[in-house]
């Protein structure tokens, strides 16, 4: 078919070629060219029949999974399927689910425009906006736009993923209902307001937050209670990062409800001469993952729903701790019949410092036990 397309368009011009040439063009030819050119129009391309529907799917798959965000420009933005046709156009402008994943990370002035467009065009859908300040452009005015933080703010009650790092300018969007809420991620909060009577920087509770399920917090200034508040009762998810043991328990004490649990400890904030924990009892938590030396947080956990655990290897580098004997006793204390144990060691040739046959033979009662190199920074 396309063949002959291209022939009638290479007869078409030979024919407007003739018909210049002559004063007085015979009838046949423009007869000719005529039925040429309405076989030419007759034509419909298939990707132009596609229902607008379609389209508009496809357009919504060719970005990465919601609630992950697109660029705000480049080719791997929506606005791209904007500069193809305006059909096209049309359909990219109507489909709100293409602009509902916002990332604000301070690309300039620009950005600014681009942002509040997207978040017009995002209708009513349920938003994920994702606000990371880079550390050295703290100053940076751009990352305080009155209009921009305004317009966010307005649109407060259609956050479902938010991600907050950069200073107290940005509290006031957590300072209100946030009835879709479901993912918060909180990290270099700077100069968060913490006053001498005691009163709270970030306060939720479940009125305020009552789909809040995830909460991942970044950052050991972040981490302290005094300065977070959350429905920590209605969590089931929680990632911790960057922070000590005893600040770690004094949130999880607070969590009985979590099923999965992510904690990244760093040594840093592991102070000298402190061996006690208080003891922290997940009755429903059904995978744990124990990144950094975490090996005084193991023995004050009990989780005797626990299914899968993974452990990082650094758990174990302190002299006199044995791998088999810490775990043992987690798991005896616990009662828990894990499906899955994961050691994970820095990515390097030689493998994990471990030897795997001995947990192996140690806990032959698990299913699944192997090593993996880590993933994460």
């Amino acid at each position: 078919m396309l063949s002959s397309l291209e022939a009638d368009r290479t007869y078409i011009l030979a024919l407007d070629a003739q018909i210049e040439q002559l004063e007085h063009c015979p009838a046949e030819k423009w007869l000719k060219r005529a039925e040429a050119q309405a076989r030419l129009d007759a034509y419909k391309y298939p990707v132009l029949i596609i229902p607008n529907e379609i389209i508009s799917e496809i357009f919504v798959q060719f970005l990465p999974t919601y609630p992950l965000c697109p660029a705000l420009a480049g080719l791997d933005s929506p606005t791209l399927l904007t500069h193809i046709c305006s059909q096209w156009r049309e359909v990219a402008l109507s489909t709100p689910q293409l602009w509902r994943a916002i990332p604000l990370s301070g690309y300039g002035a620009g950005a600014i425009h681009i942002a509040k467009a997207w978040l017009s065009r995002a209708g009513c859908c349920s938003l994920s906006v994702n606000i990371r300040m880079q550390v050295g452009r703290l100053d940076d005015p751009e990352y305080y736009d009155v209009g921009l933080l305004t317009a966010l703010i307005s649109r407060r009650a259609h956050f479902e993923h938010l991600t907050v790092a950069g200073t107290e300018m940005h509290l006031p969007l957590l300072d209100g209902p946030l009835p879709r809420l479901y993912h918060l991620e909180l990290g270099r909060l700077r100069y968060l307001p913490a006053t001498s009577s005691g009163s709270i920087g970030i306060k939720l509770d479940s009125e305020a937050a009552p789909l809040l399920r995830s909460v991942v917090l970044s950052d050991g200034a972040t981490l302290g209670v005094e300065y977070v508040e959350l429905p920590w009762e209605q969590l089931t998810t929680i990632a911790l990062r960057h922070g000590s043991p005893d600040t770690f328990c004094s949130i999880l004490q607070r969590t009985l409800n979590l099923i999965h649990c992510d904690l990244d400890f760093k040594q840093r904030y592991i102070r000298d001469g402190f061996d006690v924990l208080p003891e922290v009892c997940m009755p429903r938590l059904r995978s744990l993952i124990l990144n950094g030396p975490g090996d005084r947080f193991i023995g004050s956990l009990v989780a005797p729903t626990l299914r899968s655990l993974t452990v990082s290897e650094q758990c174990f580098t302190v002299v006199g701790i044995d791998p088999v004997n810490l775990l043992s006793a987690f798991i005896s204390k616990s009662a828990c019949e894990l499906d899955q144990l994961c050691i994970v060691y820095p990515n390097r040739r030689n493998g994990p410092f471990i030897e795997m046959e001995n947990l192996h033979l140690a806990f032959s009662s698990i299913p699944n036990i192997f090593a993996s190199p880590r993933m994460r920074s």
